[in-house]
């Protein structure tokens, strides 16, 4: 969730104590762009739930917009989590963004955080289409989203180990989720945004809902261009055997599977994510 003017542009060279004080300030600045629009996103759409003038002023505000905004917070939590490691120099955060092959990025996640907000005004005011609230879609939606927020916990977790030391040093991590898709963030945030949609009954959450996927496929295949020429054939040998979102059974000859126990291949890019 870092707007793309968080991301300072490499310019002039500096003596080593002017990179750290360079690396210092964009740190801060990163870290402080990220928390305030955390603040202003929540405190946004709670304003868009609120119903003005009513006796009943949070009736919105009800299991299904209240607990994705709680299971929301819950996922940023783990998220700063993350943050901790990535926000230790400029060259890590760069590399753990994306920025470095993507740098249209962060600025689609500025775009879709704001847009979605019309999102909570649809569900409180607006109700452009009714016939989309339905409990039993709204609670499964809610399910979804839910695990999406456990499944990208979990992904951080190993994600993080990528960024702890040199990033020369990086293997990709065959334990979790990696073990089975290349893309597991990925996959977490669109199955997330076809949660938001089910659960906020909107017409306009679906409709970011397929702006996210086309953003996210974009992502995936810029990502894998920058693997595959930093490692050439040793990504390409794990992408044999790993879907990009969901796993793929192994291939099998004469009876026999054909998958090779997964061994740890250089990586190199954090999948990045909004709220």
């Amino acid at each position: 969730m870092l707007g793309d003017s968080a991301i300072p542009r490499d310019g002039a060279s500096l003596s080593p104590a002017g990179n750290r004080s360079s690396d210092q300030k964009f740190l801060v600045k990163a870290f402080a762009t990220s928390l305030i629009f955390i603040i202003l996103y929540t405190a946004a759409a709670l304003c868009c739930l609120r119903q003005w003038g009513s006796p009943h002023p949070w009736s919105r505000l009800d299991i299904f917009s209240g607990g994705f905004l709680a299971i929301s917070l819950i996922w940023v939590y783990a998220t700063m989590q993350f943050y901790r490691v990535i926000f230790r120099s400029r060259e890590v955060l760069q590399e753990a963004v994306g920025t470095t092959y993507d740098s249209l990025m962060l600025f689609w996640i500025g775009v879709f955080g704001v847009a979605e907000i019309s999102v909570y005004m649809d569900y409180g005011h607006w109700h452009f289409v009714r016939v989309l609230e339905q409990p039993v879609l709204q609670t499964i939606g809610l399910g979804i989203y839910l695990l999406s927020a456990l499944w990208l916990i979990w992904t951080d977790r190993f994600l993080s180990r990528q960024f702890e030391g040199d990033l020369g040093n990086r293997k990709v991590l065959v334990d979790g989720p990696y073990a089975y898709v290349r893309h597991p963030r990925y996959a977490a945030l669109i199955a997330a945004r076809i949660a938001f949609a089910l659960s906020m009954a909107s017409i306009l959450a679906w409709g970011f809902a397929i702006g996210w996927l086309w953003v996210n496929l974009e992502r995936v295949r810029l990502e894998e261009a920058h693997l595959r020429e930093v490692f050439g054939p040793e990504y390409d040998e794990y992408a044999a055997r790993t879907g990009r979102f969901f796993p793929i059974p192994p291939r099998r000859s004469n009876g026999r599977t054909n998958r090779q126990p997964n061994r740890r291949l250089p990586m190199t890019s954090r999948e990045r994510s909004p709220l």
